[in-house]
């Protein structure tokens, strides 16, 4: 599992997509700033776990963006870029469609 998530990270450790992960994560952060309403879960269709992972989807790709790489697995596993920027997307897409 180790050597996995090592690989993954060394695969996505590149300049461009750092700067598209942390694009895309402060593009969300605006979004979620600017109509805080369409990401609650009372006045959305959104449930609240949802609404949790966007933020932690935000984190992780700040994070990565900022060029920040955990040393321990666990946080590795937990700050992964390639879900986060998968979930970043998809808030783009719910937020605009």
């Amino acid at each position: 599992m180790k050597k996995l998530i090592a690989q993954i990270w060394q695969r996505m450790d590149r300049w461009p997509l750092r700067l598209l992960s942390l694009l895309l994560a402060l593009w969300l952060a605006g979004c979620l700033f600017w109509a805080p309403a369409r990401f609650a879960s009372h006045t959305s269709t959104l449930s609240l776990w949802q609404g949790l992972v966007i933020m932690w989807a935000i984190c992780a790709s700040v994070i990565f963006g900022v060029g920040f790489q955990p040393q321990r697995l666990r946080w590795k596993m937990l700050f992964l870029p390639l879900p986060a920027i998968v979930v970043v997307v998809c808030g783009l897409v719910f937020f605009y469609h």
